[in-house]
């Protein structure tokens, strides 16, 4: 059997090396709770203008902006798994109205839960802040693109909604966040992966004003 300590298992699909023998997913506290970490670490820095906070340190100005309270936005979890539960427990801790989706039923203690295809549209119609958790399947793949970014809500307490994923890089089109960033369709984005890594130098991703980069570096 393989053994498989990461939150998913679609590298180990992809080598045409390892034998036809199981695959064994191990959930490790240590991981989840780094996850959670993260996740919290970004929804509140997202939360609290963190980004806007910092350029305008970085030219001198002083400008209290409008900061809403945790319990009037509402943060939406694609991936209700043992990493998506225990960062909606963490977040709901701390005020934050949650849901949760999945792609079949469950119930978690708290968070507002949605499946299937019409879940999907109704939890993206809610979100102000969306966090992707999912692994990368067949159904998954390219998931995040300018279909997907449409069907956010047009406006949301911060200004325009706001896009985490610590999942998978194959879940999201890169081209797709960018053109939603620059129409404003997205107020910010905080992106731990991406569809080819290490990231190339010469991504617009880099340099862009409201994008938060990390290098695979979540959990």
């Amino acid at each position: 059997a393989v053994f498989s300590l990461g939150a998913g298992v679609d590298h180990i699909l992809a080598d045409r090396t390892v034998p036809d023998v199981p695959i064994v997913r191990i959930v490790a506290d240590d991981l989840t709770a780094r996850m959670s970490e993260y996740v919290v670490w970004r929804v509140l820095d997202h939360h609290r203008r963190g980004m806007v906070y910092r350029a305008q340190q970085a030219a001198r100005l002083w400008n209290e902006r409008r900061q809403p309270a945790a319990g009037d936005v509402q943060v939406g979890i694609l991936g209700l798994g043992e990493l998506g539960r225990d960062a909606a427990e963490k977040l709901r801790l701390l005020g934050f109205k949650v849901s949760g989706w999945s792609r079949r039923e469950r119930q978690v203690e708290g968070v507002t839960t949605f499946h299937g295809e019409e879940g999907l549209g109704a939890i993206l119609a809610q979100s102000d802040i969306l966090v992707v958790l999912l692994p990368l399947t067949s159904e998954t793949r390219g998931l995040i693109d300018d279909a997907f970014l449409s069907r956010l809500k047009r406006e949301t307490p911060l200004g325009t909604p706001v896009l985490i994923n610590a999942g998978r890089g194959g879940l999201q089109v890169d081209s797709a966040i960018l053109r939603a960033l620059n129409d404003n369709r997205l107020m910010e984005a905080s992106l731990d992966v991406f569809e080819r890594e290490p990231l190339a130098a010469d991504s617009p991703l880099w340099r862009h004003p409201r994008v938060f980069v990390t290098p695979h570096a979540a959990a």
